[in-house]
């Protein structure tokens, strides 16, 4: 079933072959896992100080919240509308307040491959042989909806999971789109019941998209293109059956269409995607850094 948003197609190149590089620290040193926000920024984590950094490239750090008491290694994380952060470590959430002071423990059914949010809460994709996706709220972690086969404890580690191929993006008016296994293909989610929508089921050159070659690797990040019906998937090279270009490439996943078109980055395939702004992807370097492709 295709899902056709009632968005006009518009037309993607990337300028140039090479990234474009910036100044500042963050843009030099930033490491592990982040996500783009609408806004433009970024939280990291710095293990220098042990704490969470958001920064932007237009205003430099705008914010700095220590986890020095969590005594935990944070693998992904979310800031409320107040500053207060929840922490993924393991299959767990830890609340920290904006203060630094640790709060309430949440378990969670398995572990968390990819994190997203919305104003009213945030989302929780796990590692399993099926896709099972949760809404939580900011106040407690309670959970709001959850969508799919909640994994069993067995399985979170099985050779045959594809939670490690499964990676989300949230849309512009809120919804989830979920790519899960080998498949190009993007299951909506309505934001705020989990209800689906819908699957988009896109097409190459008129022909069915390929299936990634993943051979056991988990699958690059999703990115929604901020003001288009397009999301824009990580994606090596390699991975792609029959591709000529090399290095990291951006699949184009028009929902408006139901197409998909690979795009160049010009850099190496393991870079990894943070998000995309009006005109840039941003990248990060795999030791450490960022870089913004332009895009238009």
């Amino acid at each position: 079933m295709r899902n056709v948003l009632p968005i006009p197609v518009l037309v993607f190149t990337l300028a140039g072959a090479l990234p474009v590089a910036q100044d500042g620290d963050f843009m030099k040193t930033a490491a592990g896992w982040a996500k783009l926000d609408k806004d433009g920024s970024c939280t990291f984590y710095d293990a220098a100080s042990k704490s969470l950094e958001t920064w932007s490239r237009d205003f430099g750090v705008t914010g700095s919240l220590s986890l020095s008491k969590l005594e935990v290694t944070p693998e992904k994380w979310v800031l409320d509308p107040y500053g207060n952060a929840w922490v993924v470590s393991g299959a767990a959430l830890y609340q920290v307040a904006k203060n630094g002071k640790p709060g309430t423990t949440v378990r969670l059914p398995g572990e968390v491959v990819d994190l997203g949010w919305d104003t009213k809460g945030f989302f929780l994709l796990y590692r399993g042989p099926e896709t099972y996706l949760e809404k939580r709220d900011y106040a407690k972690a309670s959970l709001l909806w959850s969508a799919g086969r909640k994994p069993k404890s067995q399985e979170e580690g099985s050779p045959s999971a594809s939670g490690g191929s499964d990676r989300l993006a949230v849309s512009g008016d809120g919804n989830v789109l979920v790519s899960s296994g080998s498949s190009l293909s993007l299951t909506s989610f309505d934001g705020n019941k989990g209800a689906v929508i819908g699957q988009t089921v896109f097409t190459l050159n008129n022909g069915a998209a390929p299936s990634l070659a993943l051979a056991g690797k988990d699958r690059g990040a999703l990115g929604w293109w901020l003001g288009k019906s397009v999301v824009m998937a990580a994606v090596p090279a390699s991975q792609v059956p029959g591709e000529k270009k090399a290095g990291l490439l951006l699949a184009r996943l028009d929902l408006a269409t139901g197409s998909v078109e690979f795009l160049p980055t010009g850099v190496a395939e393991d870079y990894k995607l943070l998000g995309v702004l009006e005109a840039e992807a941003v990248l990060m370097k795999p030791g450490g850094g960022l870089v913004f492709v332009p895009i238009k």
